[in-house]
């Protein structure tokens, strides 16, 4: 293409001939050397800048503007005195930076494709001496180095050797341990070593090397976030120099900063991103299948995704069955639970398309392109070097015991035929077709369930108590708290009572849409001291940072829910506790969980609680459900006086002023009159009123005086000297949940004594 410059610019001699010494590179405006100019205060010189947090200007450069078939281009021309060879003159070399002028000032223009840089040598055996033996590919080794995984789990150092040579591999290791990396690490290096030097063409599909499936959305989503992780591209020396200066000055720090930011930002806008070497995607519900086809069609190495979106877009995706049919990796995620009976249907039908077929089973196409297209995938495959590599399963889980498994609120007996607990082991033999014979199975799981550094304590209390006792534990011991129930009825019905007694409290479960089950996600993991109402669809492969408490509002069904409730907590050797609220109908529960789990009911610590102040939560607690139910029966009159006027109107029928519903309708007394709306609204301000003054009183403990800390039975000098004083309840030390606890004695057996039989006085 040939630009016509306007007339008013003069080209200079010397000018041109520096410019056929240089490069032309095309950049936008935001890559040129902007200076930071500091707004003048004085004689009122800032007027009109209020809004503006930061001026910067440039010099040295000219603006020039070109006439093409796009449009109209915008040139700045930047002069720089280099060196030129000995005896030379200095010349001034101009740089071209262009944009395309529009409605965006700072447009780019994209004409010259990302060179892949040459990756400097990463030695593993001195950064990664633990990593080393694995032979992981270059850019996972810079990962786990940046991301300062300096040593592998006990489930990734014995998993990943076995899975890199191609065999199929059962793990079974305790929450928390890594197992993501343990199957994504060698999938992500047999890819990243089979990709070609060039980028792959954007218009050719990707064929798909890799299936995970996972139970939940959210547990998808993260696997695909983890796995993208390790393929972003990051600077190890650059890392490495930064542990070498931990704590530079502060000038320094900023300097440096500065000038990587803006190194990186000339670098990454100055050529257009090429296609990724290898790409991650997540199909999950709740989200656009349309977007999500269009992910598909373009076609990914590694796709995660949960049976039933999957099996949807597969009904109407050839391309996408013929992928699953040829994979090279298939991942069952918490395995126990995908092939738990009565749950995903759909993974049966997408297991069937990974089975092995023989020759004498094989359909011939019956069209001319499906054997086309039959003839392309091979020969694509014949290149690739994938047609002799069997499929390799992978499955991973913390529990696989069908022991755990079962419902412990029906009073069955378990069956004595045999000692060994029952294994899901032989169900996945039977459904998933593993090429070996044999798989590898590796079992790392603890005894008991239970992570060596996680404290378990309970509360034994009447129903109708929970909700103090939750409310002093969460006083009591602030953090960031994860509370588990088994009813989303429950959530709903806590989560009034949070936000009435000022509780930074978010709800998840399956009935929100999944847009707001992930804020709610975010918020708890950005918030302190906030607190999440999940149901069990939380309690497996969610890995939450710095969960401080995991609290067992109602007791699971099954002992392999508990033992994941758990591990959302005290994950990769951090501690962390867990609390179980026990009512008296709950103790055959508990007793059969523990049972299942190989331990004793005392082997649970009870945990100590001030009764003195639970009595004063008690009476904010019946002030918050007074409150809420006056609203909700508020609610429930708006409600069904909208659907009576929704009614009428869709059958045109015109309705009096002072019409209500009657009993056999609703099963209630007619609406309520202004004058009783009225009083119920001012009714509900008072109790408002009252619990905003209880919430404002300070909670103090008994034996602290009020007028002198000095005084009193319980002193609290000495804390509030040394920091260690409880701002919540006054009197208290500020602990750890796991130290305030009660340990249980044993109980003690008592053996009948044997007596001999009196035989008699001869005797």
């Amino acid at each position: 293409m040939v630009a016509q410059l306007k007339t008013k610019r003069k080209a200079k001699a010397p000018l041109q001939d520096a410019r056929k010494k240089t490069k032309t590179r095309h950049l936008s405006a935001g890559d040129l050397p902007w200076k930071t100019v500091s707004k003048a205060h004085e004689a009122g010189l800032d007027a009109g800048l209020e809004g503006i947090m930061e001026l910067e200007e440039v010099e040295g450069v000219e603006v020039v503007y070109e006439e093409t078939d796009a449009g109209r281009i915008i040139k700045f021309n930047i002069t720089e005195d280099e060196p030129t060879k000995k005896g030379a003159k200095k010349t001034a070399q101009p740089h071209n930076v262009e944009t395309k002028a529009g409605p965006s000032r700072a447009s780019v223009e994209p004409t010259v494709t990302e060179e892949r840089p040459e990756e400097r040598p990463f030695d593993v055996k001195a950064l990664l001496p633990a990593w080393h033996q694995f032979s992981l590919h270059p850019q996972l080794n810079r990962v786990l180095y940046a991301q300062r995984f300096l040593i592998p789990t006990p489930i990734q150092a014995k998993a990943i050797p076995i899975a890199t040579k191609g065999k199929d591999v059962v793990g079974i290791a305790e929450t928390g341990s890594g197992k993501t990396l343990a199957y994504g690490l060698p999938i992500l290096h047999y890819i990243l070593t089979q990709a070609k030097v060039e980028p792959p063409a954007q218009r050719q599909r990707r064929p798909m090397r890799a299936l995970i499936l996972a139970p939940t959305r959210e547990l998808a989503l993260q696997v695909s976030s983890h796995l993208n992780a390790c393929l972003n591209n990051v600077d190890v020396f650059s890392v490495k120099m930064k542990r070498e200066e931990e704590e530079p000055d502060l000038g320094s720090r900023l300097k440096s900063k500065g000038k990587s930011k803006a190194k990186l930002d000339s670098e990454g806008l100055s050529k257009a991103r090429s296609p990724p070497l290898v790409s991650v995607a997540a199909i999950v519900g709740g989200m656009s299948a349309q977007k999500q086809r269009r992910i598909l069609d373009r076609g990914v190495d590694v796709l995660v995704a949960t049976p039933g979106r999957l099996w949807d877009i597969m009904q109407e995706d050839e391309d996408l069955a013929y992928d699953i049919k040829h994979l090279r990796f298939l991942v069952l995620d918490e395995a126990d639970r995908m092939i738990e009976n009565g749950h995903f249907a759909e993974l049966d039908n997408i297991i069937r398309l990974t089975l092995k077929q023989s020759e004498d089973e094989a359909i011939e196409p019956e069209f001319e392109h499906d054997e086309d297209r039959n003839t392309v995938a091979k020969d694509l495959a014949d290149e690739q070097g994938e047609m002799k590599e069997e499929l390799q399963t992978l499955v991973f889980s913390a529990t696989l015991s069908k022991d755990l498994q079962r419902n412990l609120k029906k009073r069955s007996r378990p069956s004595r035929k045999s000692s060994k607990p029952a294994s899901t082991l032989d169900d996945l033999l039977l459904r998933l077709d593993f090429r070996d014979p044999n798989p590898e199975v590796i079992d790392l799981s603890p005894e008991g369930g239970v992570v060596s550094t996680l404290r378990e304590s309970r509360i034994d209390c009447l129903t109708n108590d929970k909700d103090a006792h939750l409310y002093y534990f969460l006083l009591r011991y602030p953090g960031r708290s994860l509370i588990f129930l088994s009813s989303i009825d429950g959530i709903r019905r806590l989560m009034p009572l949070m936000e009435l007694l000022q509780l930074k409290a978010f709800p998840l479960h399956s009935q929100l849409e999944q847009r707001q089950r992930l804020k709610n996600l975010d918020r708890f993991k950005s918030m302190p001291n906030s607190i999440l109402l999940a149901t069990d669809i939380a309690a497996r492969g969610l890995d939450i940072p710095a969960v401080d408490h995991v609290v067992h509002y109602q007791i699971p069904r099954t002992a392999d829910v508990y033992v994941h409730r758990n591990g959302r907590t005290a994950r990769a050797m951090r501690g962390g506790f867990s609390l179980l609220m026990i009512a008296p109908d709950e103790r055959r529960i508990v007793r059969a969980l523990l049972g299942s789990l190989g331990r004793q009911e005392e082997e649970i610590p009870d945990m100590s609680i001030e009764l003195y102040l639970l009595d004063k939560l008690k009476a904010r607690i019946q002030l918050a459900r007074e409150i809420d139910s006056l609203q909700h029966k508020i609610r429930k009159e708006k409600h069904e006086k909208n659907w009576l006027k929704e009614a009428a109107e869709a059958m045109d029928i015109e309705l009096d002023s002072g019409i209500g519903l009657s009993d056999d309708d609703v099963g209630t007394v007619a609406m309520p009159s202004k004058r009783q709306r009225k009083t119920a609204n001012a009714k509900t301000a008072a109790l408002k009123a009252e619990l905003k003054e209880l919430l404002a009183q300070p909670l103090v403990a008994r034996g602290v005086s009020t007028r002198y800390i000095t005084s009193g039975s319980r002193s609290i000098v000495d804390d509030m000297i040394k920091g260690k004083y409880h701002e919540n309840m006054l009197g208290l030390k500020k602990t750890q949940a796991g130290q305030d606890i009660i340990s249980r004695k044993p109980r003690e057996v008592v053996k009948k004594e044997e007596y001999e039989e009196w035989g008699g006085f001869d005797t």
